[in-house]
Parts: structure tokens; sequence; C-alpha cells
């Protein structure tokens, strides 16, 4: 895989993760963002730290939203 396909998948994964929060949880674009952007889950994914990249975007959009609401409390 050439650097620019992992940048593009890369993209692409985030883009949809964020898609997945809107939808999931009624954010709008820019809160969805916001939130995946400022966790650590997101962090790891573009590090490809765990294989996370390799999970559902639903599924780490589930575990960026708990991480989320914990850090809220």
């Amino acid at each position: 895989m050439t650097e620019e396909s992992k940048l593009a998948f890369q993209a692409s994964k985030s883009a949809n993760i964020i898609k997945s929060l809107c939808n999931l949880y009624g954010l709008s674009l820019q809160e969805a963002a916001d939130i995946y952007y400022q966790s650590d889950t997101s962090e790891l994914i573009e590090e490809g730290i765990a294989d996370l990249h390799c999970r559902s975007d639903k599924y780490l959009a589930t575990v960026i939203w708990e991480e989320h609401q914990e850090f809220q409390k």
C-alpha cells in the first residue's frame, strides 16, 4: 500500500466514523467531527494501533461516543 493510498483510506475511515456518529447520536457534522478528533481513539486509529482501523465504523463510533461520555462526567 502506498503512502497516498494509506492517507486516502484513513481519510475515508475518519469520514465514515464521523457520519456514523451523526446517524447514531443525532449530532451535527461539526459536533461529530469535534468529538472524533478530540478522542484518544481517533489517534489510535490513525496510528494503526491494535488494528482498530479494521473494526466497523459503527463500532468505532460507539467506542468514541462512550469515550466522550466518560470524559464529560
